[in-house]
């Protein structure tokens, strides 16, 4: 069992009402309220085992999503050339030749770089120097 020390702080007057009715509704002393507020306020995990559960379920169905729609953050799509460079030549002819609007815009697409992996400003700028997609887009 870890060790807990005994730390002082006040309240704002404003806050104690709501603080204490909020400490009885939920059924716990002051300290296990505050433990859990803190815990919530950091984004740590919660000591019970029912919100260990619920995290450890949450990691589960993003872990199934991203296996039922490929890898997570990856877009669905495998590499379309002809679709791509339609999306890229559409986006510089509204006036965005920006590496990372373009990228965005494969993303949300759907289309995967040749290696299967997101598009990000760099992967485009390197895809763009190839002469052959260069001279397509003109």
């Amino acid at each position: 069992m870890s060790k807990s020390l005994s730390v002082t702080f006040r309240v704002p007057a404003e806050l104690v009402e709501s603080f204490t009715s909020a400490v009885s509704e939920s059924g716990n002393d002051k300290t296990a309220w505050l433990i859990k507020a803190v815990r919530q306020k950091l984004s740590l995990p919660g000591n019970n085992p029912d919100s260990r559960l619920l995290a450890l379920v949450e990691r589960m169905e993003t872990a199934a999503a991203a296996l039922a729609g490929g890898k997570q953050g990856i877009p669905p799509h495998p590499y379309n050339e002809a679709a791509v460079i339609h999306i890229v030549a559409g986006t510089i002819r509204e006036g965005f030749d920006n590496g990372r609007v373009i990228a965005e815009r494969l993303n949300e697409a759907g289309y995967q770089t040749k290696t299967g992996k997101a598009w990000d400003k760099d992967i485009y700028s390197a895809w763009k120097r190839q002469s052959a997609n260069t001279d397509k887009l003109r």
